[in-house]
């Protein structure tokens, strides 16, 4: 009886720890960080202030931990959608910007259909702080790098600076479109039928042939 009464203990701690990592994940995308209150995150998750001292023993570390929860999955999937590149023998720029493109734009995708993870990367990029400067160092820049040595291989005639400059230009205008794109956003004018009606593989197979352009034409 004790240890079955110790294993619904540990589920219970384990199903109130994810409850509150999720609605932290769609209360900091709505409220942002600094705004967004502990209560509200509790409240949302069906749980009392008391569990996130707990689970998290802080505001930061329920943060942290949010974060790592959101881009752990989505950039493992990024890397190794690079990775693929990175042993085609011959890999052309069209695979590369899916690699860089796709996973971003299928699996940000949320339980309410919006993209919360997207929005909560722009929050913190917007007001950044040294811990999720840590946390996108630790997430990215590994990505970023394999990334970029990917564009260099199928654009040989761009610079390592050119390249530099257009993998951002490829990173902004994904999260910029994704995140105008949540139908839990802002309902953005002349966007109106495309935030409820466009598929995710039409988006991606549209942003590769933007950025094709972009990276393909020679100076």
């Amino acid at each position: 009886m004790e240890a079955t009464e110790e294993r619904s203990g540990q589920q219970d701690d384990r199903d109130t720890r994810g409850a509150l990592l999720r609605a932290a994940t769609f209360v900091f995308a709505d409220r942002g960080f600094d705004a967004a209150t502990l209560r509200e995150v509790t409240r949302a998750a069906g749980a009392n202030i008391a569990a996130v001292n707990y689970h998290f023993r802080s505001k930061d570390e329920l943060l942290r931990l949010t974060l790592e929860q959101c881009l752990g999955p989505l950039n493992a999937a990024r890397l190794e959608a690079i990775k693929a590149c990175e042993d085609d023998a011959r890999p052309d720029l069209r695979s590369v910007l899916r690699a860089i493109v796709r996973p971003l734009v299928e699996l940000s995708l949320d339980e309410r259909g919006g993209r919360a993870a997207i929005r909560l990367m722009l929050q913190t990029k917007a007001l950044p702080r040294s811990l999720t400067n840590e946390i996108f160092a630790e997430q990215f820049d590994e990505l970023h790098r394999r990334s970029r040595q990917m564009l260099q291989r199928v654009a040989p005639h761009l610079s390592e600076a050119q390249i530099a400059l257009r993998y951002e230009y490829i990173r902004g205008a994904i999260l910029h479109i994704v995140a105008d794109l949540d139908p839990n956003a802002r309902r953005m004018p002349g966007l109106e039928d495309i935030q409820e009606h466009v598929s995710n593989s039409a988006l991606i197979e549209d942003i590769i042939s933007f950025f094709e352009t972009g990276i393909s034409g020679r100076d």
